[in-house]
């Protein structure tokens, strides 16, 4: 099935998550993705051999096969001239150039906006940084952790008062940021579509991590004052919390209209006389008495195991979910009947299940192209159809322009 991008012709110069995330959903739709990387080690994450102890198959890094699946391999190197000709000759037939590497490096590398743009004036420019293309922090490195976790307040928020910051999960910000860049691209080729011109399109991680967080953020510009950390145990409403059941599990409820669900609730749970405790018969009641209320409740859900409360309240409508392990999702038969989960007959690993991209199209297809690329695989036939000879691609080797 043909893809919404087909077509589209987009040079990826890109290292580790954000970006070649971004070209990756790109690729699943349709477009061509050529990844330049400098001949040898390529992307910096093809040399992580481990996460958090997790030990990285020499046959197949798993999280660089999921972010860069569907494209194809150029080595070149940018540091010479004729490195930097092969690019600006692929620009000037592409229509999205996007890259993650810092602006003096790009300015340096002359990757900057305006240089291609001189090439190509139909060029759709994508670029990312870690703070923002302006102020002191311009050129500082902005990796997700840093930027997007820390520096955006996911940090700071997601602790209980005067608590230790939990642990920050591998790629979160630059995957919510490689939505932005896809959705940024695609309004850039629509308005150039309309208007004839390319343009350039700004994102960063710090900016990304603003939005995430902007009921924080707006709060605090409004009221002049932060939405307080609020421990589990004092949980303003004890209906938008979660508990631990019998088996050691936990249960998250998630009804914020506590009036709505409060009769439904203590009918569900097996305590109807907790609908007329004249502690809890209203919704501000229930939130001046919240401690006693989760400490009641929590009582409640320690009597039986996950999966019982759980049909218990689906039967009865209330909003609940499991806290789901990450093993738990790679066998959920919903994730698996939704399209969660791509196959892909992998020449070195064989059959593999990929994350698949989260758009479902009706008309369209979305689908995983192929594997990651070696370091410069395609080469040769990138050359060849850009113009250039096999004497032309023989000198460039002598000269160590690409590999």
């Amino acid at each position: 099935m043909a893809g919404a991008l087909d077509g589209i012709k987009v040079v990826e110069l890109g290292h580790w998550v954000a970006v070649p995330s971004a070209c990756a959903i790109l690729a699943d739709w349709g477009a061509e993705v050529i990844k330049i990387e400098n001949p040898g080690m390529g992307d910096g994450l093809r040399g992580m051999r481990s996460i958090e102890g997790i030990p990285m198959s020499n046959h197949l890094m798993p999280v660089f096969e999921v972010l860069n699946r569907g494209k194809r391999g150029l080595g070149v190197d940018l540091r010479l001239k004729q490195g930097r000709e092969i690019v600006y000759r692929l620009v000037e037939r592409s229509d999205v150039f996007v890259s993650n590497f810092q602006p003096r490096v790009l300015d340096k590398l002359g990757m900057d906006y305006e240089t291609l743009g001189r090439r190509n004036s139909k060029l759709v420019y994508a670029s990312l940084t870690g703070y923002g293309e302006s102020g002191a922090d311009r050129e500082k490195p902005g990796y997700d952790y840093a930027a997007f976790w820390a520096r955006g307040g996911l940090m700071s928020k997601l602790c209980a008062p005067s608590g230790t910051p939990p642990s920050h999960r591998p790629g979160i910000g630059d995957n919510i940021t490689s939505m932005c860049i896809t959705s940024g691209i695609l309004a850039a080729l629509l308005s150039r579509e309309r208007g004839g011109r390319g343009q350039k399109v700004a994102f960063s991680l710090y900016q990304t991590a603003a939005w995430v967080m902007n009921q924080d953020l707006q709060v605090a510009l409004y009221r002049k004052e932060e939405i307080p950390n609020i421990e589990r145990l004092k949980a303003k409403n004890p209906l938008w919390n979660s508990y631990r059941t019998g088996d050691g599990r936990w249960i998250q409820l998630a009804m914020m209209q506590s009036e709505r669900y409060w009769p439904g609730f203590c009918k569900a749970v097996g305590r109807p006389e907790l609908q007329q405790d004249t502690r809890f018969d209203t919704d501000a009641k229930r939130e001046r008495n919240n401690e006693a209320l989760v400490s009641i409740i929590g009582e409640i859900f320690a009597a039986r195991t996950l999966r019982e409360w759980m049909d218990i309240l689906d039967r009865h409508g209330m909003v609940n979910s499991m806290a789901q392990t990450v093993m738990e999702i790679t066998g959920d038969p919903q994730a698996e009947q939704n399209g969660f989960f791509a196959r892909l007959d992998h020449p070195n690993a064989g059959e593999i299940r990929l994350v698949a991209s989260p758009v479902k199209f009706s008309e369209t297809g979305a689908e995983v192209q192929g594997p990651a690329p070696q370091v410069g695989q395609h080469t040769e036939e990138i050359l060849l159809e850009a113009g250039y000879s096999w004497e032309d691609i023989t000198r460039l080797k002598d000269e160590g322009a690409i590999i």
